[in-house]
């Protein structure tokens, strides 16, 4: 299930010029150690339109720098040709020349993934991952006229973190056939209880997969997903309130694979599929969507990937506060590598989240008006729209085994029924140090 904005491309843009650090053995451990600095610009710093009214204030774009430094130290150990351990942590320090007012100047965030492989036999794998992101943000009350008041006693403190479990068996039958067992758990907490009450988060989810090799060229099977995610939802910070968001979202349907060489370098991937959406909010009733996902992913000897992809289907909600939206999204992800040292990658996404109000909202927030100003903003439209446009590309060069630098360019559009409009342009340029 989707979760960030621009996930799958963001990540497949990252993955295209990712840097792996140095290391060193130590016995059967292999230990790393590597530094990231880099300097970002912004010309959207509050992803606002110009003219935009906050508090009774009309603002508009602000241009931002950034500046960031980032160890990392990372551990992989080997044993017995069975099992596989990995383990990283990576503090960054960020900077920022013109904050939001109210805003600091400066912030930590803190990220540790750990990955376990573990063989059972030479048809049985279990994988467990672990990742731990910890966000230093701190954002301070406004005053009169949307003005900070460094005399104000209290503050909102937007600080959080969020932890991600996952777990997968996978075991292969008689020839090719295999049968695979993954879950997740994910939970999101704030430090502030005001924000808490509204923004917290906790999801999970399993998938089965059978699959059948037919043919060394077509493979075919079902699959299995359930979803369970809850966002709190006091709609008030006095509790006067309370909106259900939360869903459970089941599908189960029919996928193939159709490899043109036989060799997994080049093939298609379709799926289709039945869910049902059952909701936290008794006033609401559960519904029936269809989904789909097609999927061409090409490798040219290891010098030119390409994965496009489409998608359709239904998911949790990324806005305040629906419970699930439609999703319609397409994609493509091109990395190429022009030489041992030189590499780069570009990712595009389009994508169309709809709300509905009456399918997709628990009916208090009707009754306290929410509702009611959507439609009066949208024409009296019961259903809402949220367009958005990603493109990013990113150049990586490895100067010589100790030095990788990278520069990238991104730009993102979004019109919507439900929040702000805005466009934004960013760029940076970084490099990342090998100490071992």
């Amino acid at each position: 299930m989707r979760i960030h904005s621009f996930s799958a491309v963001s990540m497949a843009a990252l993955a295209g010029v990712a840097l792996a650090p140095a290391a060193f053995a130590v016995g059967n451990n292999v230990l790393g150690l590597s530094a990231r600095v880099g300097v970002s610009y912004t010309d959207n710093r509050d992803q606002v339109e110009n003219g935009t009214v906050r508090a009774g204030r009309t603002i508009g774009k602000e241009d931002q720098w950034s500046f960031y430094i980032g160890p990392t130290v990372s551990l992989k150990k080997h044993v017995d040709d069975r099992l596989d351990f990995e383990f990283g942590y990576s503090p960054v320090i960020r900077w920022y020349d013109e904050a939001t007012a109210g805003k600091e100047k400066h912030k930590v965030d803190h990220s540790v993934y750990a990955k376990l492989d573990y063989d059972f036999s030479p048809r049985t794998r279990v994988r467990l991952t672990e990742s731990y992101w910890w966000t230093g943000m701190r954002d301070y009350f406004y005053g009169e006229g949307y003005e900070f008041d460094p005399n104000r006693d209290t503050k909102l403190d937007h600080e959080y973190w969020e932890n991600r479990v996952g777990g997968s068996i996978s075991h292969k039958l008689v020839g090719e056939d295999y049968l695979k067992l993954s879950a997740n758990w994910r939970v999101k907490r704030y430090d502030d209880d005001e924000l808490a009450a509204y923004s917290d988060e906790d999801e999970y989810s399993a998938r089965a997969d059978y699959m059948h090799s037919a043919t060394r060229f077509v493979s075919y099977g079902l699959f299995a997903s359930y979803l369970d995610w809850d966002r709190e939802s006091d709609a008030s910070r006095t509790g006067a309130y309370r909106i259900d968001q939360g869903v459970s979202i089941f599908t189960l349907g029919l996928q193939g694979i159709y490899d043109f060489d036989g060799n997994r370098n080049h093939y298609l991937y379709a799926g289709v599929g039945w869910s049902r959406d059952d909701y936290e909010a008794d006033d609401l009733d559960s519904e029936d969507f269809a989904s789909v996902v097609a999927e061409l992913r090409l490798f040219q000897q290891k010098e030119t990937s390409l994965n496009a992809g489409f998608r359709y289907g239904t998911y949790h909600a990324d806005t305040y506060p629906f419970s699930a939206q439609e999703e319609t999204a397409g994609y493509v992800t091109v990395t190429e590598r022009f030489s041992d040292r030189f590499r780069a990658n570009a990712a595009l996404e389009f994508r169309r989240r709809t709300y509905d109000g009456s399918d997709d909202l628990d009916p208090t927030a009707a009754r306290y008006g929410y509702l009611a100003a959507l439609k009066e903003a949208n024409g009296g439209s019961n259903s809402f729209d949220k367009d958005s446009t990603f493109f990013r590309v990113t150049l990586a060069y490895d100067f010589n085994e100790w030095v990788t630098g990278n520069a990238w360019y991104s730009f993102q559009k979004v019109d919507s029924d439900v929040g702000q409009d805005y466009d934004e342009n960013r760029c940076g340029l970084g490099a990342t140090v090998k100490f071992y």
